[in-house]
């Protein structure tokens, strides 16, 4: 994580405490001023429309204030999407207890995401519990069919 990223995260997580708001994920993509900030944000229940709105109008008026990003920027607040591919371990760990896709050279396995750690992932599939060692992942995404687990 870049200097820049942990300061715009420090700036957002006193927004996101009081709306009971969960950091997905954080990227500011470009160079410029062709640059686009994003900010993934999830809640139990799931987001609203009116989450990402008010959360965007407020964070947009601290970041004016404070002024972190160097030239202009498109500011873009929104849930992760129910077929995210997790990339980050932020994303992985607030991911746990979620329906996952794992794509291996192997094939696609479905599970319900129980733990991470630095060489593997877990899942607990319709045949118990599976670990997955990390170098053999190709790609883990959310799903959106849910797991039946004995």
């Amino acid at each position: 994580m870049s200097e820049l990223e942990k300061r715009l995260e420090d700036l957002l997580k006193p927004l996101l405490e009081e709306r009971g708001l969960t950091l997905v994920d954080l990227e500011l993509k470009g160079v410029g001023n062709r640059q686009i900030l994003r900010i993934y944000i999830d809640k139990p229940g799931g987001v609203t429309l009116r989450d990402c709105e008010d959360l965007s109008r407020e964070f947009s008026v601290l970041l004016d204030i404070e002024d972190p990003i160097e030239g202009s920027y498109i500011l873009e607040v929104s849930s992760p999407g129910a077929d995210r591919v997790l990339k980050k371990e932020r994303e992985l760990q607030w991911a746990i207890g979620r329906a996952v896709q794992v794509t291996t050279p192997q094939g696609m396995i479905l599970g319900t995401l129980r733990e991470v750690d630095e060489t593997s992932v877990t899942l607990d599939t319709p045949d118990g519990p599976l670990r997955i060692p990390r170098r053999e992942i190709q790609v883990i995404r959310l799903s959106m069919k849910e797991v039946e687990h004995e």
